[in-house]
């Protein structure tokens, strides 16, 4: 007998269903960050780019509508490359660099685009050859020198700061590229300037197809490298807080923890920092039964008996939890220094930093 049209066709696509679930549980599996940002008009920060489009490269079923105030919430996977990039009415198509994802969020992702009359008037002066539609035949890769004074700002506070390029600076790429040319303080790509000038500005044309890791050279001051991802037609900004992000230094803190023993297990004496004034601590333990975070804004004496923060008594820490302790303070990494609990034997530390302007704890800054 002949099994009824709507069985065969179930038949025929549950193995189509199961393997799209298994997709779908393996993406959620391995989870999802957020990238945020504001999207803006290149040389006209006031102007919001509300109701465009970002999108990510590598997956093109994702995308985020940006707001009214300019803001958007992308979602992406974790522990993936993705290239954000911008589609926006009346203005050029912009690509990102390429991010990897690494288990937490990116913040101050922000998007500039230039309006479609500017990028032919810069596609004019660069002698970049186009199609008819203004995009470049090849790759057009753009970054910035900006301060790590911008790095972790609001963008309010980002374009109040100013001109936020870092000058005296020469960028190169790997695979190499010929010599970029370097925009000068009035925001002109300018063949005659042979350094980054106070506005920062970068850029190559002519690219070909390929993956490029873009660094920078100062006698003085040490930047981020990105990565740009070239494709013919591709216009990549690598543009602040992120792009040549200048790296700051790590704040001037000394954490020290004193231990004892407790029938051979180890027992926490003393937790004192000495940190800057007006830097914030904060103490925080993983683990079981562990004790919740506190945290101390506005340290107001140069060292600190952390005993304060937990009404005069030291906090109980016991085998199988990590105790940290993490001072921030303006415009520097934060210092992060841990101590692994074990049953027995004195806990070690170990000291770590976040870099200004992310969320992730590293080894080196």
């Amino acid at each position: 007998m002949r099994r009824p049209r709507s069985r065969r066709l179930l038949a025929a696509i549950t193995p189509i269903l199961a393997l799209a679930v298994a997709a779908t549980s393996a993406q959620a599996a391995a989870g999802t960050v957020h990238i945020r940002g504001t999207a803006y008009e290149f040389n006209s920060v006031h102007t919001l780019l509300s109701g465009a489009t970002v999108k990510v490269a590598e997956y093109p079923a994702l995308s985020a509508t940006v707001a009214s105030d300019g803001t958007y919430d992308l979602t992406v996977p974790d522990k993936a490359k993705v290239t954000p990039y911008i589609v926006a009415a009346g203005h050029h198509t912009i690509y990102l660099q390429t991010f990897t994802t690494d288990g937490v969020d990116l913040k101050h992702v922000n998007l500039q685009t230039p309006s479609d009359g500017v990028a032919a008037a810069l596609t004019s002066l660069l002698g970049v050859p186009h199609d008819a539609a203004g995009y470049p035949t090849k790759c057009v890769i753009v970054s910035t020198f900006s301060t790590k004074n911008v790095r972790d700002l609001d963008y309010d506070d980002f374009i109040a700061y100013g001109a936020h390029g870092v000058g005296g600076a020469t960028a190169s790429t790997s695979p190499s590229l010929p010599a970029p040319t370097y925009f000068n303080e009035n925001v002109i790509p300018d063949p005659l300037q042979k350094l980054s000038s106070k506005d920062g500005g970068v850029i190559w044309t002519n690219v070909p197809t390929g993956t490029y890791t873009v660094s920078a050279s100062s006698p003085s001051t040490r930047f981020a490298s990105f990565q740009a991802t070239c494709k013919p037609g591709r216009i990549v900004n690598a543009n602040p807080p992120w792009g040549l992000h200048e790296l700051a230094p790590t704040v001037a803190a000394k954490v020290t923890a004193k231990w004892g023993k407790k029938q051979g297990a180890p027992v926490l004496k003393s937790l004192k920092a000495t940190a800057p004034i007006f830097s914030t601590i904060k103490v925080s333990c993983t683990g079981p039964k562990c004790f919740k975070t506190r945290t101390l804004s506005g340290v107001d004496d140069k060292t600190v008996d952390l005993r304060r923060l937990f009404g005069g008594s030291v906090p109980r820490v016991g085998a199988g939890q990590t105790l940290q302790v993490a001072v921030s303070d303006q415009r520097v990494n934060t210092k992060v220094v841990r101590w692994k609990i074990g049953k027995k034997g004195t806990p070690k530390a170990t000291e770590l930093c976040i870099p200004l302007g992310d969320l992730k704890v590293q080894t080196t800054c």
